[in-house]
């Protein structure tokens, strides 16, 4: 088992044309924001996020998903960060967004900690 610490989430390039309504989920649940629905983020923003989670399998890799809230339609799955945490690898990462959404422009980099 291993803890880590999601830091921040940095927008590069966001998906839609004002900004995008973005939230992350774990395990198929739903981590940040803590409170509402989500956070709306623009390009070139970051949010400090500081959120622990605990990681069963540490040599498996671990997936976050970033998705983007949507009012009217479903909401749209933008990307992943995947990482692979060893049980001995204490340190501070960052990870860039695997895109999954076909056509889309959004680009995001997830800052972590493997915490000891």
């Amino acid at each position: 088992m291993a803890k880590i610490l999601l830091t921040k989430l940095q927008c590069i390039v966001n998906d839609e044309v004002d900004e995008d309504e973005v939230f992350l989920k774990f395990n198929g649940n739903k981590i940040w924001p803590e409170s509402g629905l989500y956070k709306g983020i623009d390009n070139s923003e970051t949010f400090e996020l500081n959120v622990e989670l605990t990681v069963d399998n540490p040599h498996e890799r671990t997936v976050i998903e970033l998705w983007d809230f949507d009012y009217l339609s479903a909401n749209d799955f933008l990307g992943t960060f995947e990482m692979t945490i060893g049980s001995d690898t204490s340190g501070s990462y960052s990870t860039s967004m695997t895109l999954k959404e076909k056509g889309s422009t959004a680009s995001y980099i997830l800052f972590w900690e493997i915490q000891e």
